[in-house]
């Protein structure tokens, strides 16, 4: 699309956006109201930071205050067509029209064609993740395996069995089930058939990309978004970021100051997203990344997010869950012996492991039986499996965090 008409839909959907929110949405006309700001002082997207942001990190405490969805719904939850479940808990909806996450623009960059097989290993327990892509891959004319994560073996077999020809799941998983078919005795070629996949949740090395490349022969391009707003960035044949849908409007802004930052500065995602259930005016994802306005090879003239760099906040993504501080605290409360926690997340090879470090209360001997517990009730929590080890107080460093991050995307 051309620069001059993307500029001007910006516009329209801005304007359009703004309205619709502050007359739908209760907690977004409160904001603007008590900012002093009217739908009509919003024109240009430079009029954006007239507006407070809304920040994901304080979505769990903004729902409680106003249940199910802290005012920022547009319908009430029988007019929405599913409500997923994040860990907080918090609430995400998704509206009635056909395209609510927007992902097919995204399979078709990466590769996806009418009649691909595909192989979705995302969750559809509560998760958006597992039906948003399904979704997407069937309007394009795939054919759909409802996966979902786990059960290695078993992937491996549907894979070379049902002759599936596209991925879609994390990266580490992704390599996990390849590397079970080569113990199987499947090659590439010879009952191996995959050749596209779509990965999302997690950093891609790019030696893990290439890897996935030269051994096995697969095409991997990565696409991010979120369970609030769906697709906002997606890899195309030249691999060299993430373009940015024309349907969204994007903000980068220094998370201290709120000051826009220009391209290729680091800034936090910022998104306004004209959806008629859920229009979220300047929704503050958390992430950290670049954005770049250069061509692309491809053709495509939409901006760039070169790559995701951090959060702004302790929240770490693991195995592609969300893993937030309040989680630490939560499994603290859980589990009485517990003094206090930390978990630790590094990387193994192309797999994240989290361990939890455990000081206990005074006159509290660990044992199976406890280490069993404390592990249930992290799962419970997070979703999410980890190694308990029990450690003396002195042994926790960077005691004013929840979690630590050691992992490295060489």
């Amino acid at each position: 699309m051309p620069a001059a008409r993307r500029a001007e839909l910006h516009r329209e959907m801005l304007r359009d956006t703004v309205r619709f929110a502050y007359d739908h949405a209760p907690a977004t006309r409160r904001k603007m109201d008590e900012a002093g700001v009217r739908p009509e002082d919003v024109k240009e997207p430079a009029d954006l930071p007239k507006i407070p942001v809304t920040r994901k990190a304080d979505l769990k405490h903004i729902q409680k205050g106003e249940p199910p969805f802290g005012g920022l719904a547009a319908v009430p939850p029988r007019g929405m067509r599913r409500i997923y479940v994040s860990p907080g808990p918090t609430f995400d909806p998704e509206g009635r029209d056909e395209s609510h996450w927007r992902w097919e623009k995204a399979f078709f960059a990466a590769g996806f064609r009418e009649g691909d097989i595909v192989q979705n290993t995302f969750n559809y327990h509560f998760s958006p993740a597992g039906l948003m892509f399904d979704e997407a891959l069937l309007r394009i004319g795939c054919t759909v395996i409802p996966a979902g994560v786990g059960n290695t073996e078993l992937q491996a077999q549907v894979m070379r069995e049902l002759c599936v020809t596209g991925y879609v799941g994390t990266v580490s998983f992704l390599m996990t089930i390849l590397e079970k078919t080569r113990e199987m005795g499947i090659a590439s070629g010879d009952g191996l058939n995959l050749q596209v996949a779509l990965v999302a949740g997690e950093m891609l090395p790019e030696s893990l990309r290439a890897r996935l490349r030269d051994e096995f022969g697969v095409q991997v391009r990565q696409a991010y978004g979120t369970a609030d707003v769906g697709s906002l960035g997606y890899e195309c044949r030249e691999a060299a970021g993430m373009h940015v849908p024309d349907e969204i409007l994007l903000e980068m802004i220094d998370p201290a100051t709120g000051a826009a930052v220009p391209a290729g500065s680091i800034g936090e995602v910022v998104v306004t997203l004209p959806n008629r259930t859920y229009p979220l005016v300047r929704f503050a994802t958390g992430d950290l990344s670049v954005l770049s306005d250069a061509p692309c090879p491809c053709g495509r003239t939409s901006p760039r997010l070169l790559k995701i760099v951090g959060r702004v906040d302790q929240v770490t993504k693991v195995k592609g869950m969300f893993v937030h501080p309040e989680q630490v605290l939560q499994l603290e409360g859980k589990v009485g012996e517990i003094a206090s926690a930390q978990f630790v997340v590094t990387r193994t090879g192309h797999e994240d492991r989290m361990e939890m470090l455990i000081v206990l209360k005074e006159g509290i001997v660990p044992g199976d039986s406890l280490t069993e517990r404390i592990a249930g009730a992290a799962r419970e929590i997070t979703r999410l499996g980890g190694v308990v080890r029990y450690v003396p107080e002195e042994a926790i460093g960077e005691r004013e965090k929840k979690i630590i991050d050691r992992r490295r995307w060489d």
